[in-house]
């Protein structure tokens, strides 16, 4: 029997002003169905995050969790943030559950955004031994429990003399990870790998993007050449749209300026890797949309945070660079 719905979770995207291939949303239901926690790959601005959210919003209202606990992921994360420490307090070490612990007993699922920041070995060690279906003891005890705790997969035996926490059969976690990254896959270990679905959330075409963007924003459009050279996903463009919008309503703002804005602001942090050719043809691919006011500032900041660009087809490039 069937607990998840495509058509909802295709619902509560549109109602988030998001759209997705309908075949990444149903892999995302037959996952969840399934029994698969989730990890969602895909390049800058695909909507993974918005797409985790609105999986476990899907649980709620399934009666299968109590809501969610996000969470980023970070290069410093050990086991002290998902398993979990003692504290010092006034009345001596008292232990704090990490995110993992505090999601299972709240009853809410985990989404961790940015999971390729993390050590895996150094943040995830005990918990991959219960996502890979064994039980673990912690050296860890709660106040007022003798026994130590311990994390119990489903249908895992419990360790006897242990503080039982055992994970309910529809609890999920459901992760993000940048496209880029995807080596890291390769650190983990097939026991663990396949209690994940890797669903990739693909960039939809242009036309799409299009049909997302509505109003005065709509002139954030005039970037969409941007994609070719880099993948860009459809969350850059409505969020900046979103901006621009608001931007457009004060008395200085034309719309050159505003879709300049839109560009240093959104676009410029997602273009690192470009070299000095690609540069040169990011420039000539968007500088037609701008006044030649903002053409200088755009020759500018590419120059200077980008590359060189130096097209021989435009003097005024040339004089600058």
């Amino acid at each position: 029997m069937r607990t998840f719905c495509a058509d909802e979770l295709n619902r509560l995207a549109a109602d988030a002003g998001m759209m997705y291939p309908p075949h990444v949303v149903a892999e995302v239901v037959a996952a969840l169905d399934a029994g698969k926690h989730i990890v969602l790959t895909g390049a800058p601005g695909t909507g993974k995050t918005t797409l985790a959210y609105l999986a476990a919003q899907l649980g709620r209202q399934a009666v299968l969790c109590t809501g969610y606990l996000a969470v980023t992921a970070s290069s410093e994360w050990d086991t002290s943030q998902t398993i979990g420490r003692y504290m010092d307090t006034p009345d001596g070490p008292v232990f704090h559950p990490g995110v993992f612990l505090q999601a299972i007993e709240s009853g809410q699922w985990l989404v961790i955004d940015e999971l390729n920041r993390s050590n895996f070995d150094g943040a995830f060690g005990p918990l991959f031994t219960v996502l890979a279906g064994q039980a673990v003891t912690l050296p860890f005890k709660r106040v007022g429990f003798q026994a130590p705790i311990s994390i119990v997969p489903p249908d895992g035996e419990a360790p006897q003399d242990t503080d039982v926490v055992r994970v309910p059969e529809p609890w999920r976690m459901i992760a993000t990870m940048n496209v880029l990254d995807r080596d890291l896959l390769f650190r983990l270990s097939y026991a663990l790998m396949r209690r994940f679905a890797f669903i990739e959330v693909e960039t939809p075409a242009d036309d799409v993007i299009r049909a997302l963007l509505k109003g005065p924003g709509e002139l954030v459009s005039a970037l969409l050449p941007v994609r070719e050279m880099v993948d860009l996903g459809p969350a850059i463009f409505v969020d900046s749209a979103r901006f621009a919008a608001r931007r457009l309503q004060d008395a200085d703002a034309t719309p050159s300026r505003v879709l300049y804005e839109v560009f240093h602001a959104y676009f410029l942090p997602q273009l690192d890797q470009i070299d000095d050719l690609g540069a040169r043809q990011l420039h000539d691919l968007i500088a037609p949309a701008f006044d030649s006011e903002e053409q200088a500032q755009l020759r500018r900041v590419i120059r200077n945070l980008l590359g060189s660009p130096r097209p021989t087809q435009d003097p005024g490039l040339r004089a600058t660079a």
